[in-house]
């Protein structure tokens, strides 16, 4: 097998895991720096109605997620992270039907309370002009003020993609392109393969939304296509409707920035089907990418996301398919036999009970109705443990292990999962 052959078969999705390393914040990092936010005594990012807000919101979630696990009968012990956050904030926001209990009664009457206070703070003037409530300043404030910074990734620490840069290097000349999908706003891959010549291609083309089928003349092909599925923080929306590169807007179109839309990414669990670009063709490539591909490397995911989660056991439900879970800590604790002391001996002696246990926690996810508004079509069945492979290692020792030397381990473990395929669909 080539390495082209191996890449054709095979697409790459990417969590907060793949960035944490060069200081970006993972979502329950991102929480938890949130959470020291609004104990501070200064007003910088946040006023008393605010904090008081959020500290409700927070004491809601840390009740859901004892719930849910509850509801496991703790099998599964769940902690909350940024994005239930930034759905909670939406839910109250948009004053939607179903809350999450307890935000319900004397809960909702606080709110409300609070929600007249923000009225009338000392800095009513920069209220009205921006007409927002409580909770519309709380997504803001999130997503434009603290995200960014959360997402601040230090240049030095890059080093990590060295093994995709140099695989490309070492064969200048040939067609393989590498299909990156990304659930991160971070500009960690971008900033690396620019300083290195190779700008990824992410869709656009002279600061204007051309779609990830679209080639510039000038090049043959791209070695990387990167979608990113949950926009960028480089992204932004334009009052007449157009999304541009925020750095290559000319001065005018800077003038033309929808406030709500700066940067222009979403946010926050729930109902992620919007049929506006680049959102709608970039989640239609990712789902026709996985029925031409076969192996699915996903990478520093969490899997709190049904929708994403959806399209993905749709996927391996329908062909002999698989998903490579490439984490160093994921999922719940794996319950050993006596002689077995540690999780990667498990892993070696007993993979099938291991690979298990991760379906009936993905499977335990997409049950849970808090992540979607409308949970009930969520996929929640996984067709057999072969369907998931667990690589209990982390992206720079994966990066370095799979991709140095012309991609020879990739190759190989390519390799593995076909002749697995060949065997288990000709038995004889």
């Amino acid at each position: 097998m080539t390495i082209k052959e191996a890449f054709n078969k095979s697409l790459f999705l990417l969590g907060a895991g793949a960035s944490f390393g060069t200081g970006c914040l993972t979502s329950k990092g991102m929480l938890d720096a949130l959470k020291q936010e609004i104990i501070k005594d200064n007003d910088s990012v946040f006023n008393r109605p605010q904090k008081e807000a959020l500290k409700f919101l927070l004491s809601c979630l840390d009740y859901h997620n004892s719930w849910r696990s509850y509801e496991t009968n703790n099998k599964f012990v769940f902690t909350p992270n940024i994005e239930e956050l930034a759905l909670l904030i939406r839910r109250v926001k948009n004053r939607e039907n179903f809350l999450p209990y307890p935000i319900t009664g004397n809960w909702a009457d606080k709110l409300s309370m609070l929600e007249s206070e923000y009225r009338n703070t000392t800095d009513k003037e920069r209220h009205s002009e921006l007409n927002e409530s409580l909770f519309d300043s709380l997504d803001r404030i999130i997503k434009q003020v603290l995200f960014p910074r959360w997402l601040n990734f230090d240049k030095n620490k890059l080093a990590y993609l060295n093994p995709l840069k140099n695989m490309f290097a070492e064969s200048p000349n040939d067609d393989y392109v590498m299909d990156i999908f990304s659930l991160n706003n971070d500009l960690v891959i971008e900033s690396y393969f620019q300083e290195n010549g190779m700008t990824p291609f992410t869709g656009f083309s002279n600061n204007e939304w051309r779609g990830m089928d679209y080639m510039e003349t000038e090049k043959p092909f791209d070695r990387i296509k990167l979608y990113k599925l949950h926009g960028s923080l480089d992204w932004v929306r334009l009052t007449t409707g157009e999304v541009k590169e925020k750095d290559k807007c000319e001065e005018y179109e800077s003038d033309m920035i929808d406030i709500r839309h700066n940067p222009y990414i979403i946010f926050g669990h729930g109902t992620k089907t919007f049929s506006v670009d680049p959102f709608f063709s970039l989640i239609h490539s990712f789902r026709n990418k996985l029925e031409q591909k076969e192996y699915y490397f996903v990478i520093g995911y969490s899997f709190f996301d049904p929708y994403i989660n959806n399209l993905l056991i749709e996927a391996i439900n329908k062909g002999n398919k698989k998903i490579i879970i490439v984490n160093p800590i994921f999922g719940p604790d794996i319950e050993y036999d006596k002689d077995i002391k540690s999780y990667d001996e498990a892993l070696d002696k007993d993979k099938k009970k291991v690979n298990g246990r991760l379906v009936e926690y993905i499977e335990a996810i997409q049950s849970n109705p808090f992540y979607s508004e409308i949970p009930e079509f969520n996929v929640n069945k996984i067709n057999g443990e072969n369907s998931i492979y667990y690589l209990r290692i982390g992206v720079e020792n994966f990066l370095n292990y799979y991709f140095s030397n012309s991609a020879e381990k990739f190759v190989e473990i390519v390799s593995s999962f076909d002749k697995e395929k060949q065997e288990s669909e000709n038995p004889f």
